[in-house]
């Protein structure tokens, strides 16, 4: 499902830029029944679709369902991009998206598929996004949210150590009713 413009349309959305500067003391306890696998490049495009598409489609993630699979394909098989599906046995229950850069490790995307959401993984799962984008050797690591997230994301990010570093209003696609 490639979105055209004629599925969505744009709104302003405040963006938070989160950074932590410190790492957690410990690795989170791993639940049973739960584990991560390395998405293997070349990731195809149809795989990281449904990933992207379970997490992001309640909270406007459009820009990777409208883009062509050429362009996805070039952009989520850099040799900086780390890619990792959440089980819960055997069953996809979520991704996770790093950018590894020099001096930083950006959590491009993350998050739960809505089957998985309220049955105490989330908390879990970002703590060990957090330890894991920690375990790349980097001085500090950064993510962003946005109006259009899940409500409590911002307040969870705090939470767990993120410093707001700076704000910014930019336009974001929204699927049209």
């Amino acid at each position: 499902m490639l979105l055209t413009e004629k599925d969505y349309h744009f709104v302003t959305a405040k963006v938070y830029f989160l950074e932590m500067s410190k790492p957690p003391e410990a690795w989170p306890a791993m639940p049973e029944a739960v584990s991560f696998h390395l998405l293997e490049k070349p990731v195809a495009p149809e795989l990281y679709r449904h990933y992207y598409r379970n997490v992001g489609l309640a909270y406007n993630w459009l820009d990777r369902l409208a883009i062509t699979d050429e362009a996805l394909n070039a952009k989520i098989n850099m040799a900086n991009i780390v890619i990792y599906a959440l089980k819960v046995d055997n069953a996809d229950a979520g991704y996770i998206e790093f950018i590894l850069e020099k001096d930083f490790t950006e959590i491009l995307y993350f998050g739960l598929f809505p089957a998985f959401v309220g049955k105490g993984l989330g908390k879990f799962f970002l703590q060990w996004v957090i330890c894991k984008a920690w375990s790349f050797n980097v001085k500090w690591i950064q993510l962003n949210t946005c109006s259009l997230d899940h409500p409590n994301a911002l307040a969870v990010y705090l939470s767990q150590g993120f410093k707001i570093a700076g704000t910014a209003e930019e336009k974001r696609k929204v699927l049209n009713s």
